[in-house]
């Protein structure tokens, strides 16, 4: 099988920088690591085409010669000897001993790797749930309190804990919040952090589009022609709201701050309301007279 360009494998350009190519080796190794359930094929692919674009010398045969780099190709420039070196050509490659060096004294990534190579119960492993919050509680924000139950495998079996989460107000659907050191126990006794997925339940009232609150009102014909005050519902109650005449159907109308709560700011989205015209279907004799009194002056007189 004909073996990839490696700067396609790691999704770089061939003008990349060194820091360019770590950054998306990095997101490769993470994405496809076989203890993360990923492609272990690609994995030996990435972890092969890095080794030698990190490696200036390396990465410069392999610019010049392509996969065939070798002392044939190369004219005898790297004493007579592959110039990318054992494991090049991807022989003996095994995953679990491989050795990252990004650099800058370790931490961030580097940890994650340590994580991945140290086995099943030295890992520290984030746990995720979810949980459904009325949408009043994700307008004002709410405290929950749930019984979590975690492998801990420094104690063995698992460890049972009520815990109190904080939602914010204006969290939305989907969004996760972070508790720090509350996921799973390993043998050394450090935990992994627990993520909160927030599913927040819908409200027949109010349509949500990220800080923006969308909810339609219907006036009558009448007022919708000559103007006049509409009470309309927010997520603050109702509040008057004034007409103007000549309103349209699905005319649009905005009310600044009127919306759902800015994450970590004291800002609030804009409520959007949508006009719609409500036509009469029943008539008295009376009002049938008069609108087509109204209807004979406007074929002399045009009003849109």
């Amino acid at each position: 099988m004909e073996k990839r360009d490696y700067y396609e494998v790691l999704g770089v350009s061939k003008g990349a920088s060194q820091d360019e190519i770590k950054k998306a080796f990095r997101k490769k190794a993470v994405e496809l690591h076989p203890d993360r359930g990923g492609d272990e094929t690609k994995f030996k692919e990435a972890n092969e085409a890095y080794e030698v674009l990190k490696d200036e010398q390396k990465r410069q045969a392999y610019d010049q010669f392509g996969h065939a780099a070798g002392a044939e190709q190369a004219g005898g420039g790297y004493g007579g000897g592959n110039p990318f070196g054992a494991g090049f050509n991807g022989q003996g490659f095994d995953p679990n001993e491989i050795r990252f060096d990004f650099g800058g004294g370790g931490g961030g990534l580097n940890d994650i790797f340590d994580m991945f190579f140290r086995g099943q119960q030295t890992r520290t492993r984030d746990v995720e749930m979810s949980l459904t919050i009325d949408f009043e509680e994700a307008i004002k924000g709410t405290t929950k309190e749930v019984s979590l139950r975690v492998a801990d495998h420094k104690n063995g079996g698992r460890k049972q804990e009520d815990i109190k989460i904080k939602i914010p107000a204006g969290i939305d659907n989907g969004q996760a919040i972070k508790l720090e050191s509350k996921g799973e126990i390993n043998q050394k006794g450090d935990r992994g952090d627990l993520y909160v997925r927030i599913q927040v339940r819908p409200d027949r009232r109010f349509e949500r589009d990220g800080s923006s609150i969308i909810s339609k009102i219907k006036i009558d014909m009448i007022v919708a022609a000559l103007g006049g005050e509409h009470l309309v519902e927010t997520i603050d109650g109702e509040v008057k709201f004034k007409i103007p005449a000549g309103t349209q159907p699905n005319k649009i109308f905005k009310l600044s701050g009127k919306g759902m709560p800015i994450l970590n700011t004291d800002r609030r989205g804009d409520h959007i309301l949508i006009c719609e015209i409500g036509i009469p279907t029943k008539l008295n004799s009376k009002q049938k007279e008069l609108l087509a009194e109204f209807q004979k002056s406007s074929k002399k007189h045009k009003f849109w």
